[in-house]
């Protein structure tokens, strides 16, 4: 119903409250004692001189060569701009929308089961963010989700290579026996799994980071367009069902998915535990010849 239907959102409002502005927009907006006392309260000591002044000296920096939108242009930041976009464009590639959007069609021939794989699959999303909030910070950004496209080429292979061997149908009769069917349901979970711990949430924490002060909320906004933009497209995914088969959309997002792991070994370097006004070197075509290459000391990692 409505309203158990607004009772996360409802949640989610209430909770804006307890929330702290970040560190930079309270050093810009409101001075440099506030500043102070948020970044006490997030990084749980008093000993937050050093990367306060650094957090000042960025901020005084960028106020005196803010250049606005054409800042976006600049190769440095374009390049930032151009990974945050396809990070979310790649996220929606993996299928996740279509698989929770019809999965309950889908596995409805497979298992006979279509509420209860939907449920499954949910539960294991639902799940599957408890760890990830731990891992993204311990295990680091790009490892995660060079891990998770690895997992969920796995899941969809799984599932398509199953479904090849097993089923004789098609999308209206899939013709898969039960118990074959709630192991292809299995495939698409350990994707799901991958996924939530991964792909999911990080590709919403990598483009905050990676920007600096004065374009970060272009830099984000332009992403989440980006990944709007693909999950529009992502929804025509059910028109391929009749000509390529749940095998062959299983085999196709198996292949984004390797799309997924090859871009972010490429062009994403790890931001762990790197302070934002660290993040320039990253990006500094003259520091270092590929992304996993480059180490920056942070006050955080030396505090």
């Amino acid at each position: 119903t409505n309203g158990v239907a607004m009772a996360a959102p409802i949640v989610v409002m209430l909770g804006i409250f307890f929330v702290p502005e970040s560190p930079r927009w309270t050093y810009l907006h409101k001075g440099k004692e506030e500043a102070e006392r948020v970044l006490k309260r997030l990084r749980q000591t008093d000993n937050v001189g050093h990367e306060l002044q650094v957090i000042g000296d960025q901020v005084d920096e960028e106020l005196a060569a803010q250049k606005g939108l054409a800042e976006l242009l600049e190769p440095s930041i374009f390049k930032r701009v151009a990974i945050a976009m396809m990070l979310q464009v790649l996220q929606q590639a993996t299928g996740i929308n279509p698989i929770f959007s019809y999965g309950a069609l889908i596995f409805k021939d497979i298992t006979d089961a279509g509420i209860y794989s939907a449920f499954f699959l949910s539960g294991v999303n639902f799940l599957s963010t408890i760890p990830a909030m731990r891992w993204v910070d311990t295990t680091g950004r790009r490892k995660l989700l060079l891990i998770g496209a690895v997992g969920m080429v796995t899941g969809h292979l799984f599932a398509a290579i199953l479904f090849t061997a097993i089923c004789d149908g098609n999308v209206d009769n899939a013709g898969c026996p039960k118990v074959g069917g709630w192991f292809i349901c299995v495939g698409s979970a350990f994707f799901v799994f991958n996924f939530a711990i991964s792909w999911g949430p990080v590709c919403w924490i990598y483009p905050a980071e990676i920007f600096p002060l004065s374009v970060r909320a272009t830099g984000v906004t332009l992403s989440t367009a980006a990944n709007w933009a693909m999950g529009a497209v992502m929804t025509e995914v059910v028109k391929l069902f009749p000509h390529l088969n749940i095998n062959g959309v299983f085999f196709l997002f198996a292949g984004l998915c390797c799309i997924c792991g090859v871009f972010v070994y490429f062009f994403c370097p790890e931001t762990k535990g790197i302070m934002l006004e660290d993040i320039e070197a990253l990006f500094d075509k003259s520091k270092a010849k590929s992304p996993h290459f480059v180490e920056v000391k942070s006050p955080i990692e030396n505090a």
